[in-house]
């Protein structure tokens, strides 16, 4: 079946959960990320892509893929793009609301594409931060034209043109396990990721690192290399690429740096891009967020 483009504007519902500190620190660890404010239950400080993990339990919960595509076919969604604009940190025991809602498809030479915007709101009904999510279905057709309805979103600074120097280059190196880890610390379960079987039969040799602990992994490494504080953190957006086999090494490399903003990208020990367009901005503790510019 293809992918219908009157899902435009279709909403998902909303899905609510309590951020526990657990979670929060089993987060970091699960990157891994061992930066102290990341484990001090006193003043606990949320890493940076922690909503990752709220959001992919939302969009598991609040299913926005037509129910009369296959089973085989949604197992082809393959995440492709992910923006995330922080207005502010979740604090440790606070309940907070995830709604989706899908808000373009369009075509690709390899299957169809849908972006979903997610966003998370606090007990007050606060905005917290938003996400474009966007999927690949392979070899899935679009019926209908490409469509995309209108909403709030900053453009993103693209580095200088010119040749790809990196600034500075930090390795990462990814166990026999570190899907696994990775799976139950961030709470989120996808079988490709622990279960030979169903990497297999997804038409993977062997599970995989997650795109999104790919991505963690990256934001750890150019905090550590700008000096960047995880607070200050308000967006973090990316392309991913190539597959990250386990036990084997990644290179997060910086590509450009200038004030708050930051381009990467990251690369498997056999040359392959697997985050491409990688970029980071932070904020100062008193600046303003583009996060939903009216769009409330």
């Amino acid at each position: 079946m293809p992918l219908d483009a009157s899902l435009v504007g279709v909403t998902g519902g909303e899905w609510s959960t309590v951020v526990d500190a657990r979670w929060l620190m089993a987060y970091a660890a699960g990157i891994p990320d061992e930066h102290p404010s990341l484990f001090d239950t006193e003043s606990l400080v949320m890493h940076p892509l922690f909503p990752v993990a709220p959001e992919w339990n939302a969009l598991v919960a609040t299913s926005v893929t037509p129910a009369a595509m296959p089973a085989d076919e949604v197992s082809r969604g393959v995440h492709v793009a992910h923006d995330l604009l922080i207005g502010r940190p979740a604090v440790a025991g606070e309940v907070v609301r995830v709604g989706t809602r899908v808000v373009s498809v369009d075509r690709h030479r390899a299957g169809a594409v849908q972006t979903v915007l997610v966003e998370t709101r606090d007990a007050s009904d606060a905005l917290m931060w938003r996400t474009l999510f966007t999927s690949l279905f392979l070899g899935v057709e679009l019926d209908g034209e490409p469509e995309e309805i209108g909403f709030d979103w900053p453009e993103r600074p693209v580095p200088p043109d010119g040749d790809v120097v990196p600034i500075a280059v930090r390795s990462s190196s990814v166990s026999p396990v570190a899907a696994h880890v990775y799976s139950e610390c961030a709470r989120i379960w996808n079988p490709i990721h622990t279960d030979a079987s169903a990497a297999r039969a997804a038409g993977l040799d062997a599970p995989i690192l997650h795109g999104t602990a790919t991505l963690a992994r990256a934001v750890t490494a150019v905090a550590e290399l700008t000096d960047t504080q995880h607070a200050d953190i308000g967006r973090i957006s990316c392309r991913f690429g190539a597959m990250v086999a386990l036990d084997s090494e990644i290179e997060v490399r910086l590509i450009h740096s200038e004030a708050r903003r930051h381009h990467f990208d990251v690369v498997t020990a056999g040359g392959q891009h697997a985050i491409v367009d990688g970029y980071l901005e932070s904020f100062g503790v008193d600046a303003a967020r583009p996060l939903h510019e009216g769009d409330e």
